[in-house]
């Protein structure tokens, strides 16, 4: 019964509408569901017509109430002192037939992220609504001014900090990014730049108003020290927790920035978070290209196209910050901020807006993330392949924030499909990345690194080939030796 009154009006069962009986006139509710429509994902209001849980009547409008509600909805709805936006055409409001009876039906589109907030009356911070499966809420001052944030074609993060210097930056996390950035980029002009010139073509810094440098907010949150950061962004938080099902035991790992003994950053956050979730994607000995074993495939990229993408999605203004909860196989992603394009067009892929480009483009640089804004499709389709459960994606507007929940196991061996990436393309895979960017990127992790562990990670069979390529990096500078003996270790050399 209801499908069928749906399909009459060709609308889905999930399809967002609001069924309001009209007989004494338009209600202040109207106005209130057209504000969540505009300001979520669009939907359809039916006037003449109630809904129960599993059907609908039609007790229909008079010709004369359908031209006296068309004519007082089009005088209230351009009358900027009730309604701030009219975001919709003639043909959006129009009389129907329903079972023989008339009722007039209103399609609200999604607002473009410029036309946002949709509200009532003239005070956005008392007129604002969005929508859920509870139905039209009143929005908080906080995600009233997100919005507002959001409708800037100047990405936020582009901003320059003028009261801030480049002392804002992590020098350990800035000589990281340079060196990875070296290797996957040989030959690069800018890799013979100086600090300050790198960071101005990173984006990361650029010119205040007095012609001195200052960092970007992409910059500072990119490559900053945490307690720098807090100084612009008082609710930045990363937080990583991998939890178990003994409830004496509060977690099994925990590492957030404001641990004091790293720097707190966007960078090496993801780098420690994404090591240790890539531990427990199991891969079988048979994938193998061209007779080279591969460690990492398109579940790995896409793991860190998931974190990548909350971390440049976030509103850093917004409450709780990133956190980031492994449980067994299950892993879950939670950034603060909403999507700023429709569901419709996040699922299918293609298109990105995403609030902080800086920061994507940053990870770009190192072949992390999708500037393409293939990001979601590519996890979508990695899980897919691998026969595991669908990702989960819940979007609250109440708090602000987008969740993705995805769960891991054995990775099957798919011939052609292990990689989505072209050969071409510079990746983490053993085959494409140097033994040195290895070995750089585990000191970079872990501080220090010994033969024997270098041996391991390069996937040598004796000591004397890791000699060769450790002398190697000591005599192009990019390493030291500390310590003498069975203590000998190796660390990044401090030019």
């Amino acid at each position: 019964m209801k499908k069928e009154f749906l399909d009459e009006l060709k609308l889905t069962e999930d399809s967002e509408r609001e069924c309001k009986l009209a007989e004494g006139g338009l209600s202040d509710s109207l106005w209130e569901t057209y504000s969540s429509f505009a300001n979520t994902d669009g939907g359809t209001i039916l006037l003449g017509v109630k809904e129960h849980r599993d059907s609908f009547t039609v007790n229909g409008l008079t010709d004369r109430q359908i031209a006296k509600y068309q004519k007082d909805f089009w005088s209230v709805i351009n009358n900027q002192n009730k309604v701030s936006k009219n975001i919709l055409l003639n043909h959006h409001v129009r009389p129907v037939k329903l079972r023989g009876k008339n009722v007039l039906r209103i399609d609200v589109p999604a607002a473009d992220r410029h036309d946002k907030p949709v509200y009532l009356g003239t005070d956005p911070m008392k007129g604002t609504y969005r929508r859920d499966y509870e139905g039209d809420f009143l929005c908080t001052e906080e995600a009233v001014r997100a919005m507002f944030a959001d409708q800037r074609d100047i990405a936020a993060d582009a901003e320059v900090l003028d009261e801030m210097g480049l002392d804002v930056f992590n020098k350990d996390s800035v000589k990281g990014y340079r060196i990875l950035f070296k290797q996957l980029h040989a030959g690069h002009p800018w890799n013979a730049l100086e600090n300050d010139e790198f960071l101005m073509k990173l984006k990361a810094a650029a010119k205040n108003k007095n012609g001195e440098l200052s960092p970007t907010v992409a910059g500072l949150l990119f490559l900053g020290d945490a307690y720098r950061i807090t100084d612009v962004f008082p609710n930045y938080f990363l937080d990583y927790r991998e939890e178990c099902d003994d409830k004496a035991v509060r977690w099994l790992f925990r590492t957030h920035s404001d641990e004091g003994d790293w720097s707190g950053n966007l960078f090496d956050f993801y780098h420690k978070v994404i090591n240790r979730m890539d531990d427990d994607i199991a891969v079988p000995f048979v994938h193998r290209r061209d007779g080279v074993r591969v460690d990492r495939v398109d579940i790995h990229a896409a793991l860190g196209e998931a974190v990548a993408n909350a971390l440049a999605h976030a509103n850093y203004y917004g409450r709780r910050g990133i956190v980031i909860i492994k449980k067994g196989k299950e892993i879950m992603i939670s950034n603060p901020g909403t999507i700023r394009i429709s569901k419709q067009e996040f699922y299918a892929g293609g298109s990105s807006d995403p609030r902080n480009p800086g920061i994507l483009k940053m990870f770009g640089f190192v072949n992390v993330g999708e500037r393409a804004g293939s990001g979601i499709d590519k996890i979508i389709t990695a899980w897919k392949e691998q026969g595991w459960k669908d990702p989960q994606f819940v979007f609250s507007l109440r708090t602000e924030r987008v969740t993705i929940k995805l769960e891991v196991g054995q990775v099957v061996y798919i011939p052609g499909a292990v990689d989505l990436r072209k050969e071409g393309d510079v990746s983490y895979h053993i085959k494409a990345v140097s033994k040195e960017a290895i070995i750089l990127e585990y000191i970079k992790l872990n501080g220090s690194i010994n033969m024997g562990k270098a041996t391991e990670i390069c996937g040598y069979k004796t000591k004397s080939a890791t000699r060769k390529l450790i002398d190697k990096m000591l005599n192009k500078g990019m390493l030291e030796r500390k310590g003498t003996g069975p203590a000998t270790n190796y660390q990044l050399k401090i030019h």
